[in-house]
């Protein structure tokens, strides 16, 4: 596992590592997204995104309600999944099949994946302005290399 920690990230930096992330991602990775409400979950999900079809910017949205939300690319469909009312989430038609992101997951029901699995936590920085990000790459070490840059 490696682990990276980027502190006090204001909303253009933390678009710069969705951004990041996106370019270096194959379509088949599981983000695990922990955070308090407001923490950044979605609006980094929003920069991802973007980086990849800024068409899509402005249909990216919370899926507190709808449980998941599908952005379509020409490159792979990114899923964007909310776990918080869901006791049970079969994720076996989507693993391999785009890049999924899961906010408030069980993360014991991720342990035996073998696809690419990135946890990252958002925490409120200095300010509410900014963010702590602790990224842990528990599998697909070749995202650590899309992140040197950021550290």
């Amino acid at each position: 596992m490696v682990k990276i920690v980027l502190k006090n990230l204001d909303e253009k930096k933390l678009g710069n590592v969705a951004k990041r992330l996106s370019e270096c991602v194959k379509g088949n990775e599981i983000f695990l997204l922990i955070g308090d409400l407001g923490a950044g979950k979605t609006t980094f999900v929003k920069h991802f995104v973007a980086s990849i079809d800024k068409s899509l910017k402005d249909e990216v949205n919370s899926p507190t309600f709808t449980i998941m939300n599908i952005y379509e690319t020409e490159s792979f469909n990114i899923y964007h999944i909310d776990l918080y009312r869901v006791k049970k989430f079969d994720l076996t038609d989507f693993l391999g099949n785009g890049v999924i992101f899961i906010e408030w997951p069980k993360e014991d029901e991720f342990t035996d994946i073998d696809y690419p699995l990135i946890k990252i936590s958002f925490k409120i920085g200095d300010n509410l302005d900014k963010r702590n990000l602790e990224i842990d790459i528990l599998n697909g070490e070749y995202i650590t290399n899309c992140l040197k840059e950021e550290r």
